[in-house]
């Protein structure tokens, strides 16, 4: 009876932050003057027949709840409290949520590999998420562009306004209201067509040259916004 409560509290708990969450972040999107026109990219990549795996930040993702909604991307999380509450934010806007076990580290490699043989065709994920190091390019992105075939699509975020949480890993930013906002996509990156001399380390060099050539992008789009 007691772990019955105790999960229908969570629930409700869950439900509740994540209601309030949704409500900020739609009130605050409409506040944006925002070009997401690049997010078309996306379409045009899985209209192709790839399979894509949009890789941002971590310290970036907020923005893109709102900005992105309505394309049926899953989004990986872990099974904790937190983890929940995003999974509620993201089916709110449409996307698919997949909840990890708290042992993510273990874990989220076979799940990203599950769903690409279950053909998903977009999947979002945070680079260096979810713990962390800042900017440290997770190895599971590598390896499943290298060895499974599936493009990764850079996403980069800039804005004209915004707090950046510099206490936290990630360095979360929030832009501000009322704010200009681009969302960027860059050119696709498939792995498994670049040689493999280098090893890991020259992976990562390719992905971390297009992750800065999206920002770029975003910024450079940025600029030529009417202030």
């Amino acid at each position: 009876m007691v772990e019955l409560i105790r999960k229908a509290a969570t629930s409700i708990g869950v439900g509740l932050v994540a209601g309030a969450f949704v409500a900020i972040l739609r009130l605050w999107s409409a506040s944006l003057r925002k070009n997401t026109d690049q997010l078309d990219k996306l379409d045009s990549y899985v209209a192709e027949g790839h399979q894509v795996l949009a890789v941002f930040w971590h310290g970036k993702y907020v923005p893109l709840f709102p900005l992105a909604k309505g394309r049926n991307a899953i989004v990986i999380t872990v099974n904790s409290f937190r983890g929940r509450v995003i999974a509620e934010i993201c089916k709110r806007f449409g996307y698919r949520p997949v909840l990890l076990p708290t042992e993510a580290h273990a874990h989220g490699f076979p799940e990203l590999v599950r769903q690409v043989k279950q053909k998903a065709s977009l999947i979002a994920l945070a680079l260096d998420g979810p713990t962390g190091p800042y900017h440290r390019i997770r190895s599971g992105a590598l390896k499943l562009s290298a060895l499974h075939g599936v493009v990764l699509a850079p996403i980069g975020v800039a804005s004209s306004h915004k707090i950046v949480m510099g206490s936290r890993w990630d360095k979360q930013e929030a832009p501000l209201p009322f704010s200009r906002v681009v969302v960027a996509v860059g050119d696709m990156i498939d792995l498994s067509q670049t040689g493999a001399e280098g090893g890991t380390a020259h992976l990562e060099n390719i992905v971390r040259r297009g992750m800065e050539a999206v920002e770029r992008e975003a910024s450079i789009i940025l600029g030529g916004m009417k202030q």
